[in-house]
């Protein structure tokens, strides 16, 4: 019986054993993805830019770079600045208009149903449905004694259901009251669940902007030193890791070239998708147009929750401005056009940049989403590329060479 032998073992394996070890690795960092993922995009994002003010306008290097990373924190500064005291000048100022907005609300559900009378039950139960037991057993002892001052019983509330006809104003009354109570009741709910999320809330936008000020500082040192790191990490191939070097190098490299797309891509979506946004806003006559469209082009970025992040702002200043219609009706242009984004755009720049079938992309970034949720969103296309070209080998037809 043969000893064993961790060489032997090592070199009939190595492939295996060395993947092993870095995904190992990949884990026990996973705490820091994050940072070292910022730290890439924004290196992605200001390389491009650096070299263009060398190019274009003849500056040093470090003096290009130096100026596109003023540029970001300038952008950042003004975000935490003034975007986010607008929007709590907005939520307080929609707290002073809610008694006015709640009679806006009750005069709009009075014309609908007017128009349309079978929707004034399912509107009601809509909204009863959406509060807790203990909040509906209260309003229904208020309701009750409403309807004991206004003499109405139940049956004259069933009578007037199943013929239908004239309404009686004290019935108009009791279910003007009713609904009154259902809405007053739900904004209640929705402002205690924003008081009592809201510490966790500042605490993720403190942990975020630190987050991106470490990858600032991160990509910065990065990009300014770049010739020295690349050839330290040439050297790597005659030290004793060398092995790994060889293994992983150009998988990762190859990686990188893929993600380094999928944020091209993603570039690409946040403009049209501010453009599109921008030109919305004008139509509707909704107010500060600008500090809205910096806050989509910044949300769109952000996957799944980016869309939560930047309609949030927009139909309270909507709201504020022109009451429930102007804000129903941003919600109704948000929806149209990141349903456009997500259907249309995502799959077509996606599928163009990284050479993937649209279908096929929006099946990934489906699935991917479902699976792994935001990690999923933002990797999952070129993860799923780099599988099906560089691992199982089907080959894609590669872009036409530019003409001499």
């Amino acid at each position: 019986m043969t000893a064993f032998s961790l060489n032997e073992f090592y070199q009939r394996n190595r492939r295996v054993v060395i993947w092993a070890i870095l995904f190992g690795l990949l884990w026990l960092l996973r705490d820091f993805f994050g940072v070292v993922f910022l730290t890439f995009v924004l290196a992605i994002i200001a390389a491009p830019m650096a070299a263009f003010g060398v190019r274009k306008l003849r500056l040093p290097h470090w003096l290009a770079l130096t100026l596109v990373y003023v540029l970001f924190l300038v952008v950042l500064v003004s975000f935490i600045r003034f975007v986010v005291p607008s929007v709590a000048s907005e939520v307080n100022r929609m707290i002073e208009n809610l008694p006015t907005t709640e009679t806006r609300l009750i005069e709009m559900k009075n014309r609908l149903v007017e128009r349309y009378p079978s929707f004034r039950e399912p509107l009601a139960g809509f909204m009863r449905s959406a509060l807790t037991d203990d909040v509906v057993a209260t309003i229904d002892r208020r309701l009750a004694n409403e309807r004991a001052r206004l003499g109405i019983s139940d049956a004259d509330i069933d009578e007037v259901l199943e013929e239908g006809g004239e309404v009686p104003d004290t019935l108009a009354e009791y279910w003007n009251r009713r609904d009154q109570l259902y809405l007053n009741a739900l904004v209640t709910e929705q402002f205690q669940r924003v008081r009592e999320y809201a510490p966790a809330v500042i605490n993720m936008l403190y942990r975020a902007t630190a987050t991106t000020l470490i990858a600032l500082l991160f990509s910065f040192l990065i990009l300014v030193d770049s010739n020295r790191i690349k050839r330290g990490i040439t050297q790597l191939k005659t030290s004793r890791i060398g092995d790994f070097y060889d293994e992983a190098a150009q998988p990762i490299a190859r990686f990188g070239i893929l993600v380094g797309r999928a944020i091209e891509a993603q570039a690409w979506i946040a403009v049209l998708n501010t453009t599109l946004t921008l030109i919305g806003l004008l139509l509707l006559d909704i107010p500060l147009v600008a500090m809205l469209s910096m806050i989509v082009f910044v949300c769109s970025f952000i996957p799944v929750l980016g869309v939560f992040l930047s309609t949030t702002p927009i139909v309270l200043v909507a709201l504020n401005a022109g009451g429930p219609a102007l804000s129903l009706a941003a919600i109704g242009m948000v929806v149209a056009i990141h349903a456009l984004e997500a259907y249309l755009l995502n799959p077509l720049i996606y599928g163009r940049h990284l050479r993937l079938n649209p279908v096929l992309t929006l099946i990934i970034l489906y699935v991917g989403y479902h699976l792994f949720g935001l990690w999923g969103m933002l990797l999952g296309v070129p993860v799923a590329r780099y599988f099906i070209h560089d691992v199982l080998g089907i080959p894609f037809k590669e872009r036409e060479a530019p003409a001499a």
